[in-house]
């Protein structure tokens, strides 16, 4: 009698790797360049830092050299009114040609159609599962991979990580990094292949979204000051938890005065708290694009911790918004080179304490932050940003390297 329990081998690597499933392809015709940037979700709720930055890219590349875009999703669908609402919103310039393709029900029985790909077709990955799943599809024989976080630090020591790190030292990837900072990290940790197959840019962050308000600079109408604590619960590298921590001890030692101080919290997955002296600090939830901006540009004081080699978008977000921000250092971020409004405390908990009471005393000082933020260090466009990029990238592809 056959057992019923016993599962084929297969079905459960699939399962497992299902993340990285093959895309499924049938030949087809293409006049021009197609650039196919392949990624998770293009939906608003998606469409923040390294998504966005991708986008971004894929369509300065695209409208300068009149190629095709094409548009890959495979968590959920993919609707092109998103991603023209995204480029409206960063004013940037689409191309003449947008496509849009999903497979996000790839084992549906009903739904069974398949990628056209041409001789014409570029493939760039934004994750190191897109990148598995077009190399072992056999679609291209080389990529782009666009890497935006150490993202073998997203797993313990498991198969995920494994193949994670795969990709990431692979010989047939072209890596776009993100960052000096992340890119000098990974060039000291095992990451040799980039000597040859690597570059990396700067990110901006663009006016168009990030500034400040008529309001930033002076007291709000009810009164109170502003801190913003980012940290999502379900994503380790932030170190919810421990920033958490720190906020309930800044209460304590009224370094943090809740009668002075309205605390925000932001981003999915947050919950309602109470902290110590009975305040109840208030959740925003996951926000539009719109509804952040505004809001970054209310923001007094901003708390964000990452456990990465290099700083997240959101610090960056907040000093082009006219707020003060207090983050960590790490290995290789520790110079503060941005801003006199970027505060930088070691990953300890009494150096942070020690910060946050500079950080709250320069915030309430509304006149020298606006000069600080005068004399801000970032970049705020994305021309010149991807400039070097984008002419490397062009070279390649007209010298038939990713067909």
């Amino acid at each position: 009698m056959e057992n019923s329990s016993v599962r084929k081998a297969s079905d459960i690597l699939f399962e497992k790797k299902w993340i990285a499933r093959p895309i499924r392809t049938i030949k087809g015709n293409c006049d021009n360049i197609r650039f196919n940037l392949v990624t998770d979700d293009i939906s608003s709720r998606s469409l923040f830092g390294g998504v966005a930055t991708s986008l971004i890219l894929a369509s300065m590349l695209c409208e300068r050299n009149n190629w095709t875009l094409r548009l890959v999703t495979r968590g959920n669908g993919c609707n092109l009114n998103d991603y023209y609402e995204f480029a409206k919103k960063y004013g940037i310039k689409c191309p003449e040609k947008v496509e849009s393709y999903s497979d996000e029900y790839y084992d549906s029985s009903v739904i069974n159609y398949r990628l056209e790909v041409s001789e014409k077709d570029v493939f760039f990955a934004t994750s190191w599962w897109t990148a598995k799943a077009l190399l072992e599809s056999g679609i291209r024989d080389r990529i782009m991979y666009i890497i935006q976080e150490e993202e073998t630090f997203f797993y313990p020591y498991s198969d995920d990580r494994f193949w994670c790190e795969e990709m990431m030292k692979s010989d047939k990837i072209d890596y776009i990094v993100n960052s000096k900072l992340l890119f000098d990290y990974m060039k000291n940790n095992g990451y040799d292949i980039l000597t040859e197959n690597g570059m990396w840019f700067e990110p901006a962050f663009s006016e168009k979204l990030y500034h400040p308000s008529e309001k930033t600079f002076s007291p709000k109408n009810d009164g109170k000051m502003r801190m913003f604590f980012y940290g999502r619960p379900l994503n380790p590298r932030n170190l919810y938890y421990f920033g958490l921590e720190c906020l309930e001890e800044a209460v304590n030692r009224n370094i943090i005065d809740t009668d002075v101080w309205d605390i925000y919290m932001a981003g999915s997955n947050m919950q309602d708290i109470q902290l110590s002296n009975g305040y109840i600090p208030k959740v925003n939830g996951t926000m539009s694009w719109d509804a952040y901006a505004d809001f970054a540009a209310s923001v007094d004081l901003s708390f964000s911790l990452m456990y990465t080699p290099h700083p997240s978008y959101p610090p960056f977000d907040m000093l082009c918004s006219g707020a003060v921000v207090l983050t960590n250092d790490s290995l290789f971020f520790k110079d503060n080179t941005y801003s006199d409004n970027m505060i930088i405390a070691k990953l300890e908990k009494e150096d942070i304490l020690s910060k946050m009471k500079i950080a709250v005393a320069l915030a309430e000082k509304y006149d020298i932050r606006k000069k600080n933020y005068q004399k801000i260090n970032i970049n705020r466009e994305w021309s010149d940003s991807l400039k070097d990029i984008i002419v490397t990238i062009e070279e390649r592809v007209k010298e038939g390297r990713y067909v």
